[in-house]
């Protein structure tokens, strides 16, 4: 029989996994709603490369972002080596976002493993590094998604906490609100969404609220800094970067 001592940790364990914002999958793999620690904010940008990653970096105040990057969505991702190169230089971290950023629930095995595949290609080719961390387009996925990211070997896939919906058409002063609030609330974690190939994301959003956040007390981090324990470094190292040829194309 169970002492009462034993139920009321056994109790407080179980407690503690509900609680988690991390939800483990098959074969290991998690999805991330939220970062784990207290006084740190997470700044994600989706849909790039694009240009104004730049603007985006210069905006974080000597904070890291996340940049999830698709293959072929605005410009082809070939034609930025020297922009993606500069982003893992500068210590911020890079992850996928497929190829063509399609709503991966839509599509077969076959199809979902290209997408994921060719954006992995282009990944070595320019840092000589595959990614494991990974975001779903709409945040949309299914357990046949899950299901090929694990058995690609990801480790993460990451949603959010917050959106400040700049690619869905509100204003900047909407998005700032968005993280005002956010500042608000410190020292609760956030993981917040944004997309870095939105102009004013860059040029109004971003000097606004940063300094807000930085005078709340957070710290701007890329998200395996803000899982704490829980985050690894986020790629598999598979060689030296590579030479761009004629072959690096969309």
């Amino acid at each position: 029989m169970f002492s009462k001592s034993l139920a009321i940790t056994l109790l407080t364990y179980l407690t503690a996994i509900t609680a988690s914002p991390v939800s483990t999958r098959q074969n290991g793999l998690q999805v991330i709603n939220n970062c784990y620690q207290s006084g740190q904010v997470a700044l994600t940008f989706d849909d790039g490369p694009y240009i104004y990653e730049n603007d985006v970096v210069n905006s974080l105040n000597g904070g890291r972002g996340t940049f999830f990057l698709n293959g072929n969505n605005y410009v082809c991702i070939y034609d930025k080596v020297d922009e993606i190169r500069a982003l893992s230089a500068q210590g911020h971290t890079l992850g996928s976002h497929t190829w063509s950023h399609p709503d991966l629930t839509k599509l077969s095995e076959d199809e979902i493993n290209q997408e994921l595949e060719k954006v992995e290609q282009a990944f070595i080719r320019i840092l000589g590094l595959k990614p494991l961390y990974f975001r779903p387009p709409y945040g949309s996925y299914n357990d046949l998604v899950l299901n090929v990211l694990a058995q690609r070997g990801y480790k993460k896939v990451f949603l959010w906490s917050d959106d400040t919906g700049d690619a869905s058409g509100e204003s900047p002063s909407y998005s700032e609100g968005v993280l005002e609030s956010v500042a608000n609330d410190y020292p609760k974690p956030h993981l917040v969404l944004d997309h870095s190939v939105i102009q004013t994301t860059s040029t109004e959003v971003l000097p606004n609220s940063v300094w807000k956040l930085q005078q709340a007390g957070y710290q701007l981090v890329a998200v395996d800094t803000c899982l704490g324990d829980d985050g690894e470094w986020p790629y598999e190292y598979v060689g030296e970067p590579g030479t761009p040829d004629g072959s690096w194309t969309c």
